[in-house]
């Protein structure tokens, strides 16, 4: 049982440090985009690790006819997500630069792309996978939070109550506390005063400096360019960044938990209407 209680905190912390990834501008920028996201590498590994039995177990029945559909879709559903999460990875490496420059491949648009379309079938794999598996998150949760006798763990609740605002003050206090990089997504701004002659050439005036129009950073990483305006959530708030990554994931988990459970339904009644012959 702790073993289950171990996924449930790793997987959450999975997906609030996803959700923040899939804005670049949230809390510093790029440093943190890019360190989280090794980050995250190295959880998923851990993840697979507390789930080592199942994959091998799976991996030798999955051709078996009585292995059950769900467990069958379930396993098809992981090896997307990690090849999904595989390629966010490695696009991420090929586009860095805080933590492995030397690696990075500049201005290939393809690959910033690629990072991006991976990213958003990372976004919707999980949304799937949490959606086939939310009973069981749920089974886990009612008893994490309430006794045999169906009293509510006070304890318990007070602990998750004080590690969510730790979590969320560390968050704040971090987002306050950071300097944005913002110069490798927003262009250095110049003014710069000019008038325009008789014969059309326009020329500097109030005896400023001539300087050459700035352009793009390095690696375009301009509006538009880099998966997205701002991100799918616009703010770079973190708050508001987790708010509206998890509605997008309660928009896929709610309709698949209820189609799996209408499934199971009829699976139910047809044994009950044509039971097997013994």
């Amino acid at each position: 049982m702790k073993k289950n209680y171990t996924k449930i905190v790793l997987d959450l912390l999975m997906a609030i440090t996803f959700v923040l990834l899939m804005n670049p501008r949230v809390l510093d920028g790029l440093p943190f985009h890019e360190i989280a996201g090794l980050v995250i590498g190295v959880a998923i590994l851990v993840h697979i690790g507390l789930n080592y039995r199942w994959v091998v177990n799976t991996t030798k029945k999955i051709f078996d006819p009585k292995l059950p559909n769900k467990t069958r879709f379930s396993y098809l559903l992981k090896v997307l997500l990690l090849i999904s999460m595989a390629g966010v990875i490695i696009t991420g490496i090929l586009i860095s630069r805080v933590v492995l420059p030397s690696l990075a491949i500049q201005g290939n648009h393809t690959i910033r792309e690629l990072h991006g379309l991976s990213a958003d079938a990372t976004l919707a794999f999980v949304g799937l996978h949490v959606g086939v598996h939310w009973q069981w998150v749920m089974s886990i949760c009612k008893k994490a939070f309430k006794t045999k006798e169906g009293k509510f763990r006070k304890g318990v609740i007070a602990s998750v109550v004080l590690s969510l605002a730790i979590l969320a003050g560390g968050i704040q206090w971090f987002a306050s506390t950071a300097t944005p990089s913002m110069g490798e997504f927003k262009p250095i701004q110049m003014q710069q005063s000019t008038q325009t002659s008789n014969n059309g050439n326009t020329v500097n005036t109030e005896n400023s400096t001539a300087m050459p129009k700035q352009g793009p950073p390095n690696g375009d990483f301009r509006k538009e360019k880099f998966h997205g305006k701002e991100g799918h959530g616009g703010s770079s708030n973190p708050f508001l960044v987790v708010l509206n990554y998890f509605a997008i994931w309660a928009v896929i988990i709610i309709p698949t938990y209820y189609i799996e459970k209408r499934i199971l339904r009829k699976k139910r009644k047809s044994k009950l209407t044509h039971p097997q012959m013994t």
